[in-house]
């Protein structure tokens, strides 16, 4: 491995200020990185290319429409669009700069708390990384529509096997049409592709770190403790957190959907989310629009969830004095 980081996401202007906090996380930890952004928006393509960074690589929407032939026409709506283009996106990366050796792939929404290195030594000499969602066992009874593995966090080496994985998977996204014979889901996931890949791939790494991509979705399943100023899983480090599916109610108060995941949020996980939330607001950006996208659920999971909502407070309050 060089030791130039190599790191991707993408995003529009509804997710400029966590694309902006996820980048300022990483250069806390780590200096000597590259950092390649696909905004999908003039405004973000706008802004970004006014930070003048040198760290940093935008690539337009056009760019990447015009490269691959594609659009958001072919989906129920942008959010699929935007699923649609994570394989796409690190293979244009790895044909377009041939100096990446590994390319990590990170959700826009997703945030630093430590350094990666861990993470790069976990994936070793592996062709291709990615992590299980570790589910509370509760949720299992959900995972048919989300699948084993989290698409939040993923390393593809520039290799045959890591290029082929990323071919196969951008081939299963350009191929997926509503109501596909044999395709498990009613809705578009490039997430759920993953399942197959443990079987389909040599070189595969299922990253075993705790501290890499906790999530609303799997941290009840650990204690989480701060010590000085690092935040700590079951005693690891704490690495990456997703903060997925988290959006504003109003001008103090947030909703972290935690109550799927049958979390509670306090003491030094309200801690977390906290300074996640000071982070985004900090850039005097909107975050007031949030995309969620309309799964249908049989009447087992929609007496589950309503059950799940009348105890469990998914509410994280921020202070304006401050």
């Amino acid at each position: 491995m060089s030791n130039k980081l190599h790191i991707c996401t993408y995003f529009d202007i509804n997710y400029l200020p966590r694309g902006l906090a996820l980048y300022y996380s990483i250069r806390k930890f780590h200096e000597n990185i590259r950092f390649y952004v696909l905004a999908f928006d003039i405004e973000t393509l706008k802004y970004l290319n006014a930070l003048e960074d040198d760290h940093t690589r935008v690539i337009s929407e056009k760019e990447y429409n015009n490269y691959f032939q594609t659009s958001a026409a072919k989906y129920l709506d942008k959010k699929q669009y935007y699923f649609s283009s994570t394989p796409n996106i690190c293979l244009y990366l790895i044909k377009t700069f041939p100096e990446i050796d590994i390319l990590l792939y990170l959700d826009a929404d997703v945030y630093l708390f430590n350094k990666l290195d861990s993470l790069y030594e976990e994936f070793g000499d592996s062709s291709i990384g990615f992590t299980p969602h570790r589910v509370h066992p509760f949720l299992n009874f959900f995972v048919r529509h989300y699948g084993k593995f989290n698409v939040g966090v993923n390393l593809f080496r520039n290799s045959e096997e890591g290029l082929a994985c990323l071919r196969d998977w951008k081939d299963d996204c350009d191929t997926w049409y509503p109501d596909k014979p044999e395709y498990p889901l009613k809705f578009f996931s490039d997430q759920i592709f993953l399942d197959s890949w443990p079987e389909k791939f040599n070189g595969v790494k299922v990253i075993e770190n705790i501290g890499v991509n906790l999530c609303y979705w799997n941290v009840a399943n650990y204690k989480i403790r701060k010590k000085e100023s690092y935040f700590y899983v079951n005693g690891k480090p704490l690495i990456i957190y997703h903060f997925s599916s988290l959006h504003k109610l109003n001008s103090t108060a947030w909703n972290t959907s935690s109550v799927y995941g049958l979390a509670s949020i306090k003491k030094d996980l309200f801690e977390i989310y906290r300074s996640y939330i000071k982070h985004i607001e900090s850039f005097g950006l909107s975050n007031n629009k949030w995309e969620k996208m309309d799964h249908k659920r049989n009447i087992k999971k929609k007496i589950a969830h309503f059950l799940l909502s009348l105890f469990i407070n998914e509410i994280v309050v921020v202070d304006e004095t401050e």
